[in-house]
């Protein structure tokens, strides 16, 4: 059977690289303009909704979203979803209305046109290999939550080589809704592996349909400290697997 639908997955690859690169081209200059100041980034914010509308449709991947009533509105607050595909940003931006600040590697600024996204300022590079770099990052965080934004943190930092199953959990995402004391909202993308496996051209899972997202009711940090982080970083890991454990058995 893998060999019947190897062609079809080969296809919609290239398809998917084609149109996604088109419509970045195509979307640039536009991004360019929006995120040159930061008085625009709501609007630009706005712009990248749309945009990661439009890619998903184009890639005939649709939404499935249960637990929308756990959005949080008007506060400040951590958004942490597993991270299972390269689509995985997407459906957080076409899902939450409300201007949040994105984290990601460092490496991507070294992506070529993707890189504006977070080189721009709206986003947040996170440098895990440096000290220095990571404090920058950190108080950089702590900026956006003392503005009242939601921060997006994928607590895994990298897509794991055997997605679905969760990666190990970083602490910096509970450490620093523990220090502000903001809630955090987990969030499970349980299909875009399905989608779009990280993978060469030639293998893994490539095909259109559902990107399934659970939304979880928020988890409170209101009185924790610093010796609470082990304990709460766990209670997401199962928060955020339990979609996954009963949809896979990982």
């Amino acid at each position: 059977m893998k060999y019947i639908i190897f062609p079809f997955k080969f296809l919609y690859k290239i398809y998917f690289l084609i149109y996604f690169v088109l419509t970045l081209v195509l979307f640039y200059p536009i991004f360019k303009y929006f995120l040159s100041k930061k008085e625009r980034f709501p609007t630009a914010f706005k712009i990248i909704r749309v945009y990661s509308k439009i890619w998903l449709w184009g890639s005939g991947i649709y939404l499935r979203v249960k637990g929308r009533e756990n959005i949080l509105r008007d506060q400040a607050f951590l958004i942490c979803s597993n991270h299972s595909s390269f689509l995985d940003p997407a459906p957080l931006y076409a899902i939450f209305d409300q201007h949040f600040v994105f984290t990601g590697k460092k490496e991507i600024e070294k992506w070529p046109l993707f890189h504006i996204f977070y080189t721009s300022g709206m986003n947040i590079l996170v440098d895990r290999h440096s000290r220095v770099g990571a404090l920058k990052s950190f108080k950089a965080m702590i900026d956006v939550v003392n503005e009242g934004f939601p921060l997006v943190i994928l607590p895994e930092g990298t897509i794991p080589p055997n997605a679905p199953q969760l990666g190990e959990f970083k602490s910096g995402a509970v450490s620093i809704a523990i220090k502000m004391g903001i809630p955090i909202l987990p969030v499970t993308q349980t299909t875009n592996w399905r989608r779009l496996q990280r993978a060469s051209l030639f293998k893994g899972n490539a095909c259109p349909g559902v990107a399934e997202v659970v939304i979880h009711p928020p988890i409170s940090t209101e009185g924790l400290t610093k010796a609470d982080t082990e304990v709460l970083q766990t209670k997401l890991h199962e928060i955020i697997n339990q979609p996954l454990h009963e949809k896979y058995g990982v």
